[in-house]
């Protein structure tokens, strides 16, 4: 980026968000705002993919903070949010454990028109696993089938170990079991989460 000056190229967006994308995948969150910053004063105006890279990179680095204030900017600077960067932002809540904050974003999301997938709805389960939110993360997956959206093995592990962690082994089992029934096979983290739930709740019967 910075000897395409010196060759008298100049800079465009795709080039930006391509360069603040490779920073976040660096974990340079930091060069990443920068980056986005300098963008104006180049006479380039971000889109939705550089946003989407500069909240990506502030998640990765576990900047729940700023991925919002990035988020909360955009409108401000004539870019609407898309799924993407929902799912980019409920994601720096989750690392931060902010499940109040990740609940807020996905209940937005249908006032703009936007259908949450099933990478939205994982992260927002796993933001309510990581507060002890277990009837949340019920809820949230109890709503995926109203939306038509299916869930997968991650939002299954997530669900049972939001439920492990408050010591609620008998939903855990609920939701282990029902797992095939709904077409996903459970993996290693699945297993591990409810055979837990099974030991925090003094069942080694049913964790064999």
């Amino acid at each position: 980026l910075n000897s395409m000056a010196d060759r008298g190229v100049q800079p465009d967006v795709i080039t930006f968000s391509a360069a603040i994308s490779a920073c976040g995948k660096g974990g340079q969150w930091e060069k990443s705002l920068e980056l986005l910053n300098s963008m104006e004063d180049r006479g380039v105006q971000p889109n939705v993919i550089t946003f989407n890279s500069a909240i990506s990179a502030c998640e990765k680095g576990g900047k729940w903070e700023k991925a919002l204030e990035l988020f909360n900017s955009m409108e401000d600077r004539g870019v609407q949010p898309n799924v993407i960067t929902f799912n980019a932002a409920i994601s720096a809540c989750e690392k931060g454990g902010k499940s109040d904050k990740a609940l807020e974003l996905i209940n937005s999301m249908e006032d703009r028109g936007l259908k949450p997938d099933v990478i939205t709805f994982s992260a927002a389960i796993s933001a309510c696993e990581k507060s002890g939110q277990w009837e949340k993360a019920l809820m949230l997956l109890n709503s995926m089938g109203n939306l038509g959206v299916q869930p997968d093995v991650i939002t299954f592990s997530a669900a049972i170990s939001a439920c492990e962690k408050s010591e609620k082994w008998e939903k855990a089992l609920e939701l282990f079991n029902s797992m095939e029934g709904r077409g996903v096979q459970p993996s290693v983290i699945t297993f591990n989460a409810a055979i837990s739930a099974c030991g925090k709740g003094g069942q080694w019967e049913k964790a064999l």
